[in-house]
């Protein structure tokens, strides 16, 4: 009787982190950043996932019902953080009390995979008050660093032996 609730216990531990057990993501990463929509990355007010600045937190818990409220921090004038798996990754929130209400203050968004975005477009199409970071490594390929006011994207190579870098992580909203 003893085996037998140990192996039931040792499945139960080991089942969560089986491979049949995890959720995959899309694997279609498109984003859409040109010249006709890129104020919007730099204004912050792009809407990633459906999400935008200013939106109010009950309209995410109804579209996203898997969202958790990560924690609060009283030091900064009442933030709350909330966090989420989307379809193409994971999502952070910081919310601002106002009132009974809490509204949208930043987004980041983690990308499963690597976007179609890479850093010379990025670049390009950001303009020239766009502050840039790379960092190249023979063993992990490097990262890079673009920010641009309210938008600020993270960006890696595939590989070490990759020329290009693509976009991971995008953070919009003043910090």
């Amino acid at each position: 009787m003893k085996k037998c609730l140990l192996i039931i216990a040792m499945v139960l531990m080991v089942l969560p982190f089986s491979t049949f057990a995890e959720a995959n993501a899309a694997t279609d990463k498109q984003l859409n950043i040109n010249d006709d929509n890129v104020q919007s990355y730099k204004d912050g007010t792009v809407a990633i996932e459906g999400i935008k600045i200013g939106d109010k937190i009950s309209k995410i818990k109804s579209k996203y019902p898997n969202v958790m409220f990560s924690y609060s921090d009283d030091s900064n004038g009442r933030e709350n953080y909330y966090e989420f798996d989307s379809a193409n990754g994971h999502m952070i929130i910081t919310a601002k009390a106002h009132g009974g209400k809490e509204t949208v203050k930043r987004i980041t968004m983690i990308y499963d995979d690597l976007t179609n975005v890479n850093l010379k477009s990025l670049v390009s199409v950001l303009g020239d008050n766009t502050t840039k970071r790379v960092q190249n490594n023979q063993y992990t390929g490097g990262y890079a660093y673009v920010n641009n006011n309210q938008a600020h994207f993270q960006l890696s190579k595939a590989t070490p032996k990759s020329k290009q870098f693509k976009v991971y992580r995008i953070d919009l909203g003043k910090y």
